[in-house]
């Protein structure tokens, strides 16, 4: 058999698939019109064209019907314009994804709010990139829920909402709709911090003693205080830097945890007063900051690193003409893994 015979079999066979697939969703009139024009291209003679074309459109009725079978819709907020925001660390397997959550009836959409972000906005984000779902979407697909539950394990900032569920993934993020604060020569730094986060301070139980300070200290001795006091010596007067202490954990929790008889914002209140307290929130609830560390970056730029050497990349990233001639921070030190796979410091 010839590749000519081959691809005419081939041809014929789509047509018959194309007419199954289409019977459910297409009108007799779309079915004509279509059928006319693969007729046109059969009379051309162009097999490889009309294969071309018929598998496009076999494709897309697939596509159809596997909508169909969608009972929740989960949505990837991210914005293009912002080139060091690691938009790919979520692009790069959005075909992946979304061919995984179709199967589980979950229609994934990407949108870009580079020139609009009011989708964004009204659910509720503040900053992307960000994984989102609405209330019933998650009430109508449990396979939804697991999926968030999954991202948590790699690293992903969870919040809920009247609205519903943002998943904010472990890189730098673009503050939406927020007017810059930088001005020529120098940049902002805030400093977003919480009196119990482990990673912000060194944190100590009511009767005084260290907080996870056995064999996991080494890893708690990266602190974003030190971060922020490396970035003031590298850039000295070209960086204006505002610490920043904001309620996380509740009373509950800090005397479950600590035994502490005051919750972050009480405690924060006692280091900074109750004005600055306020302000605070408010500027974390403009930048979106759900958790501690994080980093903002002249008002429209949020990192969550904490070691001093990401810092000063993220703030080069942002204002490369203040970091000419500045020596890199030491990179902050890692746990080696030892022979049974655990880390030691």
């Amino acid at each position: 058999m010839t590749n000519g015979q081959n691809t005419t079999i081939y041809a014929a066979l789509a047509v018959i698939l194309l007419v199954v697939l289409g019977s459910s969703f297409y009108t007799f009139n779309q079915l004509g019109a279509l059928n006319a024009k693969i007729a046109d291209v059969q009379n051309s003679g162009n097999n490889a064209a009309l294969v071309s074309a018929l598998t496009a459109r076999v494709q897309s009725l697939e596509q159809q019907i596997q909508e169909l079978k969608v009972s929740a819709k989960l949505v990837l907020f991210y914005d293009s314009s912002c080139t060091f925001c690691n938009n790919n660390y979520m692009l790069n397997s959005v075909d992946q994804t979304r061919s995984i959550l179709a199967q589980q009836g979950i229609g994934l959409s990407v949108v870009d709010i580079k020139d609009n972000p009011r989708p964004a906005l009204a659910s509720g984000l503040r900053n992307v990139p960000a994984f989102f779902a609405g209330k019933s979407d998650l009430s109508s697909n449990s396979k939804l829920i697991d999926f968030f539950t999954s991202l948590t394990r790699l690293q992903f900032a969870i919040e809920e909402s009247d609205a519903g569920v943002t998943a904010y993934p472990p890189t730098t993020a673009k503050v939406i709709q927020n007017t810059t604060c930088a001005v020529p020569g120098k940049v902002s730094v805030e400093e977003f911090y919480s009196p119990t986060c482990p990673f912000c301070r060194p944190v100590s139980y009511a009767n005084g003693t260290r907080y996870n300070n056995a064999t996991t200290e080494f890893l708690f001795s990266i602190l974003s205080q030190d971060a922020a006091a490396a970035i003031q010596t590298s850039f000295g007067d070209k960086v204006d830097l505002a610490q920043r202490c904001i309620g996380i954990h509740t009373l509950d929790e800090n005397n479950q945890v600590l035994n502490l008889t005051k919750s972050d914002e009480a405690l924060c209140i006692d280091q900074v007063g109750d004005a600055a307290v306020v302000e605070n929130e408010a500027a974390a609830l403009r930048y979106g900051v759900i958790g501690a560390p994080t980093f903002v970056i002249d008002c429209q730029y949020l990192t969550k690193v904490r070691e001093p050497d990401k810092l000063q990349t993220a703030i080069c990233q942002v204002r490369p003409e203040l970091c000419k001639g500045l020596a890199t921070p030491t990179p902050a030190p890692t746990l080696a893994a030892n022979a049974s796979g655990n880390t030691t410091g």
